[in-house]
C-alpha cells in the first residue's frame, strides 16, 4: 500500500470543490483522467474512498482519514515550500551560531536583542557547547555561523572578515606597571599572569600573545569567570591580557588601569566562518554586530 501525496491531494480537492468535474477543473486534469486515477488508487489500497451517492461522493471511514492527514501533511508542504523559497531568496527564518571565545557571550546577547528590534521574526539560537570546536559544529551542519578569531585550512569554510579588536594589559593602580603608556612582553618578566582556565590550544593570549613562551611572565595562575580575574588583578594579585571591550565596564568602579601593547600584537581579527554564502538575514546580524562595536 503506496498512498503518494499527490493521491492525498487528488482527494482534498475533490472534498473541497464538490465533486469530481469541479476539482478536474482545479487540477487541470480532465473528468476522466481524474476518475482514473481516483479508480486506481481505490484499486492500489483494496479500500474505497467515496461512496457514491445520487452522483455525489461522500467520504468513507477510509475517505476521512486520508482527508484529514491531507490536510496536514499538503499545510506542512506549504509551510516547507514557503521556507525554500524564503531561503532562496536569502531570507532565513533562524540563526544558529557559535563564537570560539567564552568572554564573546558578554556582548553578544546584546547584540542578538538589537537585531530581534527589527526581525522579530528571526530566531537567533546561540550554541555554547559548539565554543570548544566552532570549526567541527559548522563542518558537521550544526550550526550556520561561527564568530571565530582563528582560520583553518578547508576549502569548505568560508571567512568572512568583521571586526578587529585589541586586547589590552589590565593592571591594578597599586601595580609597579601602573602609569605606562605601553607595555612590552618583557615588562611581564615579574608579574603573575592571570588567565582563564581553557584549554591551552583554545587560550588567545597564550597562543597569539605570548606566543607558547611562558618565560616571559613570572607566573600564570588560570581562573574561570572574568568577574574573579578582575577582583585579583584590581587586588594586586597579578596582571591579566583580555580585550579592551571586555574590560572596560569595570574601570569605573575597580582600582584598575589599561595598558595598550606597543606593537600590533594586541591587534585580533575576528571572522565570520559559514558553509555556505551567507545569507540577507545573517549579513544583517553581521552588521549588527559591527555596529555594535562601532557604537
Amino acid at each position: 500500500m503506496n498512498v503518494s501525496l499527490r493521491n492525498l491531494k487528488l482527494i482534498n480537492v475533490i472534498v473541497k470543490e464538490g465533486s469530481v468535474t469541479k476539482a478536474s477543473k482545479k487540477l487541470f486534469l480532465s473528468q476522466p483522467a481524474l476518475s482514473h486515477q481516483l479508480k486506481k488508487l481505490e484499486e492500489e489500497i483494496g479500500l474505497k474512498v467515496f461512496n457514491r451517492l445520487n452522483k455525489k461522493l461522500v467520504l468513507t471511514d477510509v475517505g476521512q482519514v486520508l482527508y484529514s492527514n491531507s490536510e496536514k501533511m499538503l499545510a506542512s508542504m506549504s509551510l516547507l515550500n514557503a521556507e525554500l523559497d524564503e531561503i532562496k531568496k536569502g531570507r532565513k527564518k533562524k540563526i544558529r551560531l557559535t563564537t570560539e571565545c567564552y568572554t564573546c557571550y558578554h556582548w553578544l546577547p546584546r547584540v542578538v536583542q538589537e537585531f530581534r528590534k527589527d526581525n522579530p521574526g528571526i530566531h537567533v539560537s546561540i550554541d555554547i557547547e559548539a565554543t570548544k570546536a566552532p570549526h567541527q559544529y559548522l563542518l558537521e551542519g550544526k550550526i550556520d555561523l561561527a564568530i571565530v578569531s582563528s582560520t583553518v585550512n578547508n576549502p569548505s569554510i568560508h571567512y568572512e572578515n568583521l571586526i578587529t579588536d585589541e586586547m589590552v594589559l589590565i593592571v591594578s593602580k597599586d601595580n609597579v606597571l601602573s602609569g605606562s603608556e605601553k607595555i612590552n612582553l618583557t615588562d611581564l618578566s615579574d608579574q603573575n599572569l592571570i588567565l582563564y582556565d581553557i584549554p591551552e590550544e583554545k587560550n588567545y593570549v597564550l597562543t597569539r600573545i605570548l606566543n607558547n613562551n611562558i618565560g616571559f611572565v613570572g607566573s600564570i595562575q588560570k581562573v574561570q569567570l572574568t568577574e574573579a580575574i578582575i577582583e585579583l588583578v584590581s587586588a594586586n594579585l597579578g596582571v591579566s591580557v583580555m580585550a579592551k571591550w571586555a574590560v572596560e565596564p569595570f574601570l569605573n568602579n575597580k582600582n584598575l588601569e589599561i595598558i595598550p601593547f606597543d606593537s600590533k600584537l594586541g591587534k585580533r581579527d575576528w571572522y565570520v566562518a559559514s558553509l555556505n554564502e551567507i545569507s540577507k538575514t545573517e549579513n544583517s546580524f553581521i552588521n549588527e554586530i559591527k555596529k555594535d562595536f562601532k557604537d
